[in-house]
Parts: C-alpha cells; sequence; structure tokens
C-alpha cells in the first residue's frame, strides 16, 4: 500500500472508495497490518516533531517564588491499535483503527485531529480517537484532562465520553478533567456544549459560556466559573491562588501519579498562592511551599509522600 494513501487516510481526506481499499488491504495478511501500525506511529511522530519545532520556545527560567527549572522536553507513548468489540464497542463498525495517546506524568501533549480539532491532553492523561472521522459523529475517549477546541463541521456532532459523562458539542472551546470513574468536571469557555450522565441519561445539562458541570454526589451541578487560572495547564503552567494544602495536594497527586497523605494537623488551615510548570518535579514544588509553611516530607515505597 502506498504511503501517501495511508498518510491521506490518516489525514481524514481519503474517500470512501479507498478506505475500502485500505481496509481490504488491512484485512488480508497480518504484516499488512503490521505495516498499517508502523506507518501510523509514524506519521504521528511527524506531525508532533512539526509541531514542536514550530513551537520551540526560547531559553528562559522558570519561578515558583525564588525557585528555577528547566524546562523538560514533552514525551509522548504512540500506541496503535486495532479497534473491536472489547476495546470500544460503541463506535461505528466503520471507524476500524483508532490510536491511543498516553501522557506521562509531568508531561503534556498538544495535538490536531484529523478533522481540524485541537488539544492540549494534561499529565496523566489518555486518549482514544479514530484514525479518522466517517460516519455521522464524531467521538472520542478521554481519561484525564484535556482542553478542546472543537472544529465545527456542519451538523457533525463531536462527542467527548469520559466513561461516566458525555460532553456533546458542534464547534467550541471547553475542558473536561476525569481522572477517576466518578470523577467528572468540564468547563466552558465559548459556544455550548450538552453533558449527560450515562449511568442516569435523564440527568443533562447544557452549558452556556463561563460556566462549569460538576458531578457531585451523582448529581451534575453548574456553577459559574470564577478562576480561570485552573486552566492554565496548557500553557504548561499550574497556577493557584488562596488554594488550600489539601486541594494543592490532590492536585499533586493527578499530575505527579503519586499518593499523598498529610499528617500535619497545622497544614489544615493553610491556603498559599503561586504557579509551577507542569515539567516541575514535585520535590521542586514541596520545597517552594516549605519556605512559606513548616512541614517535612519523605518517600515511603516510591509510590507515597508523606508530609509531617
Amino acid at each position: 500500500m502506498e504511503q501517501e494513501l495511508l498518510h491521506k487516510m490518516f489525514r481524514g481526506e481519503a474517500t470512501d472508495q479507498e478506505l475500502a481499499a485500505i481496509r481490504q488491504w488491512v484485512n488480508a495478511d497480518q504484516a499488512n497490518r503490521k505495516d498499517f501500525f508502523r506507518e501510523r506511529t509514524f506519521y504521528d511522530a511527524l506531525q508532533l516533531s512539526k509541531k514542536a519545532t514550530a513551537n520551540k520556545p526560547s531559553a528562559r527560567k522558570t519561578f515558583i517564588w525564588s525557585w528555577s527549572q528547566t524546562v523538560a522536553a514533552a514525551a509522548v507513548i504512540l500506541i496503535c491499535v486495532l479497534a473491536g468489540p472489547a476495546l470500544w464497542s460503541h463506535f461505528a463498525t466503520d471507524e476500524m483503527f483508532f490510536n491511543t495517546i498516553k501522557v506521562p506524568t509531568g508531561q503534556r501533549v498538544e495535538m490536531t485531529l484529523s478533522d481540524g480539532t485541537h488539544i492540549w491532553l494534561n499529565a496523566r492523561s489518555e486518549l482514544t480517537y479514530p484514525t479518522s472521522f466517517n460516519s455521522k459523529k464524531r467521538e472520542v475517549r478521554l481519561k484525564g484532562e484535556a482542553f478542546f477546541n472543537v472544529t465545527k463541521q456542519g451538523n457533525k456532532k463531536f462527542i467527548v465520553n469520559t466513561g461516566r459523562c458525555e460532553v456533546e458539542v458542534l464547534g467550541t472551546q471547553f475542558n473536561v478533567e476525569s481522572y477517576e470513574d466518578d470523577e467528572f468536571s468540564t468547563a466552558l469557555m465559548q459556544g455550548s456544549v450538552k453533558v449527560t450522565d450515562s449511568e442516569n441519561p435523564d440527568q443533562v445539562v447544557t452549558l452556556t459560556p463561563n460556566n462549569s458541570a460538576t458531578l457531585c454526589d451523582g448529581q451534575l451541578k453548574v456553577s459559574p466559573i470564577s478562576n480561570f487560572d485552573a486552566y492554565s495547564w496548557k500553557e504548561g503552567i499550574i497556577t493557584f491562588r488562596n488554594t488550600s494544602f489539601k486541594d494543592l495536594m490532590r492536585k499533586m497527586e493527578k499530575n505527579y501519579g503519586i499518593r499523598i497523605i498529610i499528617n500535619n494537623p497545622k497544614l489544615d488551615h493553610y491556603s498559599c498562592s503561586g504557579k509551577f510548570r507542569i515539567s516541575d518535579t514535585i520535590e521542586t514544588v514541596l520545597k517552594a511551599l516549605q519556605q512559606d509553611a513548616k512541614f517535612s516530607f519523605e518517600y515511603k515505597n516510591n509510590d507515597t509522600i508523606i508530609i509531617q
């Protein structure tokens, strides 16, 4: 199979006849299937390389109060998989091929889908999406946090499925966070989104700009966005303002994939403000906080931090 034809499919520009020919070729032989996945991995790596070169930042220092760190290079694991009932059974059968992008701890990834939709993925996030959108809707699956700038394509819906909830749009800008099965929130910046609780389909909310929907005790609750700093992560920066120490440590757990146990009651009423880069280590963040709050910390079993 010609490389250009495969790349045309990856860009979402292949005709129905060309897609049928590619499917027939892939299904004809295991070696063809391996060649398809190898070419898809190469294509995605090429796109990320082009974007990284175009957006390469100039050298600069990053501050957390008086602390400075060098920004780490973004890393991403690209895994190409063949779709089947066990992987994502509710997708249309004509969308055979899927990609999964997993973002490592302390990193973020910026990408563009075949329909032009631009996505930022936060640390420890995972996005599964079809190679090309060929049905009446565009659907992706998210675990973690992502910011979407969705390109409008007539009445072709764009759906973000987190497992517990679905976010449905035509063209808009919004943030979705769902690291755990029963955890969900979405914040709308532009346009309109419809949010549905998959476990309770009768529970549906429609958001207008500058409002968010959060799943609390099994109920979707709508509230105005009071602080847009929470979404600065897509620029690679975590910003917090008058945030309780407990809430900040909860965010650290998500960002670094580590458990944090607080055994210092003096921190119960401590709130803090500042910023750090997603690429900074958790030790850097905690040492910066120690300049303002009195506590010590130590690792336990490499996956838990105890704060005294």
